[in-house]
C-alpha cells in the first residue's frame, strides 16, 4: 500500500496541452476514480502515473519518494487494462503467474501464491483454461489476479468493465470493491461511467479538459457540485437545468416569455436552476413551486421517469416518482421542490449556493 501524490502535473500531445497542472493527493489505502467525459485526459494521466506515458513538467511521489524519472518497472505499480491483455496460448494458471516465473521465483512458491490467487478471485477451477475458453467477466479476473500476485503498492484500472455487457458489470463491479476491502490495497480506477464512479470509489476526481474540476465522495458531489459540468455529469438521471431570471424575488423560467414560479430567490446573479428528479413531488397546483404537464412515461419496474412539459424551449423535467402512482398524461400538474434541494448556478456555471 502506498500514498501518491502529483504535483503540478502537465503533458503536451504536440500544440495539444492534455493534462494542466494538476495537484492531487492520495491516501494510502484509498479507492479513487478519475471520471469525466471521453478525450478528458484520465487515462493520460494514470499513464503518466504508472510511468507508461512522459511528463513536461510536475513530480510524482510514491510513499513520499520522487518517482518522476523512474522506469515503470521500479515504481512496483499494477495496471489493469480494458483489453484484458491475456497471452492467449497461456492457461490462467500461466498468465497469473507470469510475471513472477520471469523474476526467476522458486516453483513452488510460484504454485502456491497463484493458487492463493487464484482461490482470493474464484478462479481455482478454471486454470487450465486457456483465455479464448473464458467469458469477458472471467479474462477480467485473470487480469486481475496477474496485478495481485505481484503485490504492488498500487492497483492502476483503466476503464476495465467497459467491454462487459450490463449484467457482468455489476458483477465485476462487486467484485473489485469486494478485493479493494480484502485487500486494502491504493486504487487508481479510471472510467467514464459515472455509476461505477459513485458506487466504487471514496473519493471521485471530475476532470474535463486536462483539469480537475473537482474532488469530493460521492455524496459530496452528488449534493454540492461546484458547477454545473459537475452537476450535470453526476447522477442518473443527469440534474434538471433551466435557464431562469430573478425578478422581484421570484425565480421566472426563460423562453419566448417568462414563465413565473413560485420558487424564491433575491439573487440577481443567478442565471440557471437545477433540481434532481427525486427531489421533486407532484401536487395539486395551488401548493406548487411550478406547472408543467406529463409528456411521457418510462415504467422501470422499482420506479417511474416522467418527463414534465415546463414549457422552457422544450426542455423536459425529469421527475423519479414510485411504480404505482397513476400520472395522466397532458394535463396540469402541480411540482412542488423544496428550497434545500435547489442548486442556484450563476453566468459562469457556478453554483452560487
Amino acid at each position: 500500500m502506498a500514498s501518491i501524490k502529483l504535483n503540478n502535473i502537465s503533458k503536451w500531445f504536440g500544440e495539444n496541452h492534455v493534462i494542466k497542472d494538476i495537484n492531487l493527493n492520495i491516501i494510502d489505502g484509498e479507492f479513487i476514480v478519475l471520471v469525466g467525459p471521453s478525450g478528458c485526459g484520465k487515462s493520460t494521466l494514470l499513464r503518466i502515473i504508472s510511468g507508461l506515458e512522459d511528463l513536461e513538467s510536475g513530480k510524482i511521489l510514491i510513499e513520499n519518494k520522487d518517482v518522476t524519472d523512474k522506469i515503470p518497472s521500479d515504481r512496483k505499480l499494477s495496471m489493469v487494462f480494458q483489453s484484458y491483455a491475456l497471452y492467449p496460448h497461456m492457461n490462467v494458471f500461466e498468465n497469473i503467474g507470469f510475471a513472477l516465473k520471469t523474476s526467476g521465483i522458486n516453483k513452488k512458491i510460484l504454485t502456491q501464491k497463484v493458487n492463493q490467487v487464484a482461490e482470493t478471485l474464484k478462479l481455482k477451477l478454471l486454470l487450465n483454461r486457456l483465455p479464448k475458453e473464458l467469458s469477458g467477466g472471467q479474462k477480467q479476473r485473470v487480469a486481475i489476479g496477474r496485478a495481485i500476485i505481484r503485490e504492488p503498492k498500487a492497483f492502476l484500472f483503466d476503464e476495465p468493465l467497459s467491454n462487459l455487457d450490463a449484467s457482468l458489470r455489476i458483477e465485476m463491479r462487486l467484485e473489485i470493491s469486494r478485493l479493494h476491502k480484502k485487500l486494502g490495497i491504493t486504487t487508481i480506477y479510471v472510467t467514464h461511467d459515472q455509476v461505477e464512479a459513485m458506487t466504487l470509489a471514496d473519493r471521485i476526481v471530475v476532470i474535463n479538459e486536462g483539469k480537475i474540476i473537482q474532488v469530493g465522495t460521492p455524496k459530496e458531489l452528488y449534493n454540492c457540485p461546484k458547477n454545473l459540468f459537475v452537476a450535470k455529469f453526476i447522477g442518473t438521471p443527469k440534474m434538471n437545468v433551466l435557464d431562469c431570471t430573478s425578478k422581484n424575488g421570484n425565480i421566472y423560467f426563460i423562453d419566448k416569455k417568462n414563465i413565473k414560479t413560485n420558487i424564491r430567490c433575491n439573487n440577481k446573479d443567478i442565471r440557471k436552476i437545477g433540481f434532481r428528479a427525486e427531489k421533486i413531488l407532484i401536487c395539486e397546483t395551488k401548493k406548487a413551486s411550478f406547472i408543467g404537464y406529463a409528456r411521457f412515461i418510462e415504467y422501470l419496474g422499482s420506479e417511474q421517469f416522467i418527463y414534465i412539459d415546463v414549457g422552457v424551449n422544450e426542455n423536459f423535467v425529469i421527475v423519479k416518482e414510485k411504480p404505482d402512482l397513476k400520472v395522466p398524461l397532458n394535463k396540469k400538474l402541480g411540482l412542488k421542490i423544496s428550497q434545500k434541494d435547489i442548486h442556484f448556478f450563476s453566468k459562469n456555471d457556478y453554483r452560487l449556493n
